[in-house]
């Protein structure tokens, strides 16, 4: 009876009633598990949050937020819209339905039994009703044609597509006034999003019943909750997927709102470079490390626990780290630099990482995780990986063999490349391996480009500094000898933030 149209409004419907059947399949949830769910739904839109959830963001003007159905003499009619909405798939008998809306439009939505009557937009399969945007979010207004198809207002969709997209917006994300929907080409994956969505929802719809809320609680960490799922479903499958298996989905997070006065949407897209990313860096040797960097991102401004207290809970438990990941590959420099490097930023009050520090973080920077980044999300050469990951070695080597703490200082402080050059330069000079510090090709490769036949530094040459320190000072804290030189480099850090300006 169910089947997955390709379309993320009713396929995430469609799932909706899959795991509210407790099923998996959507084709086998039974016309009884149908009924259950329209029973559920006709309540839930009926009062309560519910009511302002379709009144406010999905369904306005629907025949469920219609005050005047509030009155006791109307009551029949708000039953009748359920049942016009909800249980077409019942093959109810319209007649008395429609005369209990009493309205000429909503006679001309109905295309069940009509001659030669347009098939459902989304599955082909007869068409029940012509609806607009008070039974499916996001198109037109009744009798608006503009951007219709075959030149008729309305859209028309089947029975069973209008129940599952009055189901949606239970396995949504609901938050900031709008709903989040997810879209996969990983059904499974997109299965986990809804269910977990479906869940978290009746947690917050008992909750209203017992504390008295007036809406859904603001929920404004939707991009650390779509990570959080992401997480988890991978470790559901842990175990069952081998690497040549994995093959990395997509994801897309449509935050939209059908209010009235105030329509929009917002596409948040996590490529599936960014979904293996995150895959790779939580299982295996890469997990440990990536976990207390997740775990320091992690901030709140009150415990859920006293907010889901109030009328109006506002939740706020936010992870910046996963919230960063809808920016890349576009950010990813300062990216790298802040979560690989600890560099601290600070944008807002509770901000975590304004306390990031790469002196005292030494445990947190990894080159393992650090290349897997480069090579999922930079898609940096291979060989320029190797030689920096090379010349890294060699320095730290060097350094801790000479104690020689100037040339540390200057790879970590200096910000011109001209000086950060002849610092590596005099490095040369004294380096006695059985091999070059560095090869001329090596070096051109790493920091250097040759356009035209000018030499001149690379564009990026500070993120190849920085992916340098990162390798330098993995090396330095595995060998014993960064807690020789670690109140040095702190001291000196402190000297220059203090430091009076200077004309």
């Amino acid at each position: 009876m169910l089947q997955l149209t390709g379309f993320v409004l009713p396929d995430v419907g469609i799932l909706t009633l899959t795991a509210f059947a407790g099923e998996r399949d959507p084709a086998k949830v039974t016309a009884d598990y149908l009924d259950k769910a329209a029973d559920y739904l006709e309540k839930f839109y009926s009062q309560g949050i519910g009511k302002s959830l379709a009144a406010g963001v999905v369904f306005p003007n629907s025949g469920f937020v219609q005050s005047e159905f509030d009155k006791p003499q109307f009551a029949h009619k708000r039953r009748a819209w359920a049942d016009f909405v909800l249980r077409g798939h019942r093959g109810l008998d319209l007649e008395p339905i429609l005369a209990a809306l009493d309205k000429k439009e909503y006679r001309a939505m109905v295309l069940r039994g009509v001659e030669n009557a347009p098939r459902c937009a989304f599955t082909g399969q007869p068409a029940y009703l012509r609806v607009s945007r008070d039974m499916l979010p996001m198109i037109n207004g009744r009798g608006v044609m503009n951007f219709s198809p075959m030149g008729g207002a309305g859209l028309p969709v089947s029975d069973v597509i209008l129940l599952a997209i009055h189901a949606l917006p239970l396995g949504c994300v609901i938050t900031q006034g709008a709903l989040l929907a997810i879209e996969s080409d990983d059904a499974d994956l997109m299965f986990e999003f809804v269910k977990a969505n479906l869940e978290e929802n009746l947690r917050f719809i008992n909750l209203a019943d017992q504390n008295g809320y007036e809406k859904f609680p603001n929920l404004s960490s939707y991009k650390t909750r779509l990570i959080d799922v992401l997480v988890s479903a991978f470790r559901r499958s842990e175990g069952k997927l081998k690497e040549d298996d994995f093959r990395a989905p997509s994801l897309n997070a449509y935050h939209f709102s059908n209010n009235g006065t105030s329509a929009r949407i917002t596409i948040h897209a996590l490529p599936s470079s960014t979904v293996q990313f995150v895959w790779e860096a939580s299982k295996d040797e890469h997990a440990a490390v990536w976990q207390r960097i997740v775990s320091r991102g992690r901030t709140e401004d009150k415990p859920e626990s006293e907010e889901l207290k109030q009328k109006a809970p506002k939740l706020t438990q936010r992870n910046l780290i996963y919230e960063d990941l809808f920016d890349l590959p576009e950010n990813a420099r300062a990216f790298l630099r802040m979560y690989f490097l600890r560099r601290p930023l600070q944008k807002f009050k509770r901000d975590p990482r304004g306390q990031y520090n790469t002196l005292t973080e030494s445990d947190l920077i990894s080159w393992k995780l650090t290349a897997l980044f480069l090579k999922r999300i930079m898609n940096m050469e291979k060989s320029r990986i190797e030689q920096i990951r090379v010349l890294g070695d060699r320095l730290a080597a060097h350094i801790q063999e000479r104690d020689d703490r100037r040339l540390l200082k200057d790879l970590y402080f200096e910000r011109q490349y001209w000086r950060f050059r002849a610092a590596l330069l005099r490095a040369m000079y004294g380096y006695t391996g059985d091999e070059p510090l560095v090869t001329f090709d090596g070096y051109t490769e790493i920091f250097e480009s040759f356009e035209e036949g000018q030499g001149a530094e690379r564009a990026d040459w500070n993120l190849a500094r920085d992916l340098l320190l990162i390798r330098i000072f993995e090396q330095l804290h595995t060998g014993g000898y960064w807690s020789v030189v670690k109140e040095t480099l702190q001291s000196e850090e402190e000297d220059k933030v203090m430091a009076p300006v200077t004309d």
